[in-house]
């Protein structure tokens, strides 16, 4: 059970007791108690809390991992790894704080010019994999349309 009251930036809850498969996409916010396989995208707030487990793609706002993600990190802000924290895989992002203790493997893409090169539909929250099952066009990019 969430031990603290949860504001308006992580609007939804995944409580330690779920495990979801698949692809969860909401608009203001989420934290992450449980387990999520899939894809996690939001214009807002993904939220890992310490039981939180991330097997998935994360494509949101501003990302805050105090418990373990495996899987590639998006952030439009900024991405912060807490010293419980546990990140295995890419991330890019604008602004990045790591809190001594945290655990990272991966490649890390951070600055003002971070997110151009990153597809259209991911700047926007859309996941590459998502946009193709909608039948919108990905493309590779270099920052310039």
């Amino acid at each position: 059970m969430v031990d603290h009251v949860v504001g308006a930036e992580c609007a939804t809850v995944i409580g330690n007791d779920v495990v979801i498969k698949g692809e969860i996409t909401v608009e203001k916010g989420l934290r992450v108690d449980g387990q999520i396989d899939g894809a996690v995208t939001t214009k807002g707030k993904v939220h890992v809390g310490k039981s939180g487990q991330l097997n998935a793609e994360v494509n949101g706002g501003a990302v805050l991992v105090e418990g373990r993600v495996k899987g590639n990190i998006t952030a439009t802000d900024r991405v912060t790894l807490e010293a419980t924290g546990n990140v295995s895989g890419d991330l890019t992002a604008i602004k990045l704080v790591v809190i001594e203790g945290a655990t990272f493997v991966g490649k890390v893409n951070v600055g003002p010019d971070a997110i151009k090169g990153v597809t259209p539909h991911a700047r926007e929250g859309l996941p590459a994999a998502v946009a193709s099952r909608m039948a919108i066009p990905v493309l590779a990019g270099n920052g310039r349309h």
